[in-house]
């Protein structure tokens, strides 16, 4: 099975496919939710479409939604992705997320006050990682990646290449991976908003911590906080990630 957080790629390879994103276009928001487990004997078949798109803080937004269902027309899951266009008077692009620079209130946390009850998965960002992880997209294709391209990041008001926030979604994945097992896997949920850039050679620590454990029918809804935050404490993906579990899983 893949992980749930493999839907967000997918909808980014859809929305490259259909109408790529100028470089410099910052990743805001991602929800990702599935409601069959993603198996690699299935073939997953994605329809999508423009939800939203509007003007703020001198930037042009636009709301991405696209609806996964497998080849015998059962639907596994669906994906809603926020991105920001780059400034049109040319300002740097080093506001991320759609708070413009405000944090979430698991974000805004001094780091000594994030207190992460999982254990933490920790990633160096390096060059080769985030190359293996975006060298296919249109961007980096026609080498005008800021994940990718050094220069198209430096154009864009960065000093180095950026990390999609992809990879941070995706190393919380793989964090609820190791506390859920396979109830991670279906009837999960992950919402997060990318609070800043990320830059090649930066150091994540995912983690999180139970919010609350509720009956929904037969099955316990756990809630949990998770967030990533790089080596000095700074949040720069916070959200939640929630799923349904058995009640012996309890």
């Amino acid at each position: 099975m893949a992980p749930p957080a493999i839907l967000g790629n997918a909808a980014m390879r859809f929305l490259d496919s259909i109408a790529p994103v100028p470089p410099g276009t910052l990743h805001a928001k991602q929800e990702i939710e599935t409601a069959a487990a993603l198996r690699l004997d299935r073939q997953p078949v994605g329809y999508g479409r423009f939800a939203d798109k509007y003007e703020r803080r001198g930037r042009k937004w636009f709301v991405f939604e696209t609806r996964w269902r497998d080849e015998t027309g059962l639907l596994i899951g669906h994906s809603t992705l926020t991105m920001a266009f780059a400034r049109e008077e040319g300002g740097s692009g080093k506001e991320e997320g759609g708070d413009g620079g405000k944090r979430s209130e698991v974000g805004g946390r001094k780091s000594e006050e994030r207190k992460g009850e999982l254990t933490p998965i920790v990633r160096k960002l390096t060059t080769e990682r985030m190359t293996a992880y975006s060298e296919d997209s249109a961007n980096a294709l026609r080498g005008t990646s800021i994940h990718v391209q050094p220069a198209a990041a430096k154009k864009a008001g960065f000093e180095t290449t950026v990390a999609q926030g992809l990879m941070s979604a995706d190393y919380i994945s793989e964090m609820m991976t190791a506390v859920l097992g396979k109830e991670w896997f279906e009837n999960a949920k992950l919402s997060l908003a990318f609070l800043r850039p990320v830059l090649e050679g930066e150091t994540l620590t995912a983690n999180g911590r139970l919010a609350e454990a509720v009956e929904d029918g037969a099955v316990i809804r756990r809630v949990y906080e998770a967030w990533c935050e790089n080596e000095v404490g700074d949040a720069v993906t916070a959200g939640t990630a929630t799923a349904l579990v058995r009640p012996e899983s309890e």
